[in-house]
């Protein structure tokens, strides 16, 4: 079992359903935490109820979780309900917040994903999250992160501010990034998926598709961008 942390101050609850279906297609199981303040999740996916506290249900063959505050808990519940937690293949984190990025990381992530986008909310929250994420790394090392920008126009000036800040940041970044425009396509795709209850990701931007098959790929390791893009032509 990997766990992949999805991490930052960013509405990226599409973009984790979309990924995670994407890897449910390459034959592999999937568990979708909610480690967010918002539990936006819960009014998204159509088996979740807004009512229950904490709990897992099954939507379009991917397991989600939802309303645990920490790993320990999501732990208890699984042997509560006699689940085995560690026959998931993956296990997905979507964390916001510095608070659920302390309580969810005591099992380890094995890849980390750090998304941002341009505005100045998400680069000031996000500091906070990478300070909290300093605080709690043992390994000595510095941390290793894949940034995954969400990127709209910019003035110039904007530009600028937007990279300087950027630069600031103290991370070791991997030489791989992900760079997603905020088109309105995806907007318009990710809209439909909520309302009909179906996660069809061709409907997606190129660009989109070849971001969640490029990630899919590094993520699952023994396959390549191309094939998980043929996976998701045939739907």
């Amino acid at each position: 079992m990997q766990i992949i942390g999805m991490i930052g101050y960013v509405d990226k609850y599409d973009f984790v359903i979309n990924l995670a279906k994407t890897i449910n297609m390459m034959g592999k199981t999937v568990l979708v935490v909610d480690a967010t303040l918002d539990k936006k999740l819960k009014y998204i996916i159509p088996t979740l109820s807004i009512d229950e506290k904490c709990y897992i249900t099954q939507y379009d063959n991917i397991d989600f979780a939802v309303g645990f505050d920490s790993i320990h808990d999501l732990e208890s519940y699984t042997a509560d309900q006699r689940l085995n937690i560690s026959l998931y293949d993956y296990i997905i984190l979507d964390i916001d917040n510095p608070k659920y990025y302390e309580f969810f990381r005591t099992r380890g992530i094995d890849k980390m994903y750090f998304f941002i986008d341009t505005s100045v909310i998400s680069l000031n929250k996000n500091q906070e999250i990478l300070k909290a994420m300093k605080v709690y790394n043992t390994t000595g090392q510095a941390l290793q992160v894949t940034r995954v920008l969400y990127k709209s126009y910019l003035t110039r000036a904007s530009e600028h501010y937007f990279e300087k800040k950027l630069a600031g940041i103290d991370v070791n970044w991997n030489n791989n990034n992900y760079v997603i425009p905020n088109e309105e396509q995806d907007k318009m795709a990710n809209i439909d998926a909520q309302i009909s209850g179906i996660v069809d990701i061709r409907k997606h931007t190129r660009i989109f598709i070849e971001t969640i098959a490029d990630m899919a790929s590094e993520i699952l390791g023994d396959t390549n961008s191309k094939e998980v893009m043929k996976k998701i032509k045939r739907g």
